[in-house]
């Protein structure tokens, strides 16, 4: 009895949450997980299944940075997870900020997962991600990953670690660490887990010299007769695998043998400024050159700070 009251108090906690957070994004107004990423640690299962969700991400974050304006992002997305280790899903991110309402970016995700023992595995994963021409995403500039990943389960612990061939407009190397330890109350087909997980996101960072070269575009100036055009190139000082960020997340969930309800706080703390140099090339229409070299870093990057953010929401799955 006191099980079922604990359940049913629990359900009610995750929607009320879900439903709250969806509504203030309506009224005031996402490292982001998609379908295939949120199972990624879980067993191959039994059966094959296909799985539908959604989700509202408070503000997306990507290796600790995030945009000048708060991001909040609702996310359904579908996908299949074969019995045979093989898994597949589709997601569509839609902004729904204050100002800016549309789908800011698709993502198609595979992965083929292999078992080695009960406590480890391993993964080979792909993605292709498209994305809206307007968006201001710290991650718009990349196109798709490919790498694998190995998990095991040390019972007080589980170590996840996954490396990545991450491709914009050149291709930088990713690796993120994780580590966790879940705490489960199972009845029947119920059952409450809560993860307390502690992340380290490390990488190269061609992505960010795109994502503010995107930004920044190319200026033409014909204000001044003598000027035929303006060209600006940012350059990141220091390209050298980096760490960029530690993440502290609490993921807990209620799930029923087909619902899932979730909802996923995280804290993350952005490491290890980047500086970047802005190169400004000014042409003259008697053909001569002047070009400026400045310091060009971020507000942002200078003053690093914490954030906060909260996904949640809900997935329905079945059998095959």
């Amino acid at each position: 009895m006191l099980f079922s009251n604990t359940k049913n108090l629990f359900k009610y906690i995750l929607f009320f949450l879900f439903l709250s957070f969806h509504l203030t994004a309506q009224i005031k107004k996402g490292v982001v997980k998609d379908t295939l990423q949120t199972e990624m640690k879980d067993s191959v299962p039994k059966k094959s299944y296909f799985k539908f969700s959604t989700s509202y991400l408070s503000n997306y974050v990507f290796n600790g940075r995030k945009d000048s304006i708060t991001s909040p992002h609702i996310t359904p997305s579908i996908g299949y997870f074969g019995k045979k280790g093989f898994s597949t899903s589709v997601s569509a991110y839609y902004l729904n900020a204050t100002k800016q309402h549309r789908f800011d970016f698709f993502a198609f995700d595979m992965s083929y997962k292999y078992e080695f023992t009960d406590d480890f595995s391993g993964s080979l994963v792909a993605n292709r991600t498209f994305y809206n021409k307007a968006s201001t995403s710290l991650s718009s500039n990349i196109k798709g990953n490919l790498g694998g990943n190995l998990d095991y389960d040390f019972g007080f612990l589980e170590l996840f670690v996954e490396g990545n061939a991450v491709f914009s407009q050149k291709t930088d190397i990713a690796l993120l660490i994780e580590m966790e330890h879940e705490f489960c109350i199972k009845n029947g087909d119920d059952e409450i887990k809560i993860t307390p997980t502690f992340a380290m996101n490390c990488s190269t960072l061609y992505y960010y010299e795109g994502y503010l070269n995107k930004k920044l575009g190319k200026k033409k100036t014909q204000n001044n007769p003598n000027v035929s055009s303006v060209d600006a190139v940012v350059m990141v000082d220091d390209n050298r695998f980096t760490l960029l960020d530690y993440e502290f997340s609490v993921p807990m969930s209620y799930q029923t043998k087909q619902f899932v309800f979730f909802i996923t706080p995280t804290y993350a703390i952005p490491k290890n400024t980047i500086y970047t140099t802005t190169v400004t090339t000014t042409k003259l229409n008697n053909g001569n050159e002047n070009v400026v070299t400045k310091n060009s870093t971020t507000t942002t990057e200078r003053e690093l700070k914490q954030s906060f953010f909260i996904e949640a929401g809900l997935y329905y799955k079945f059998d095959l």
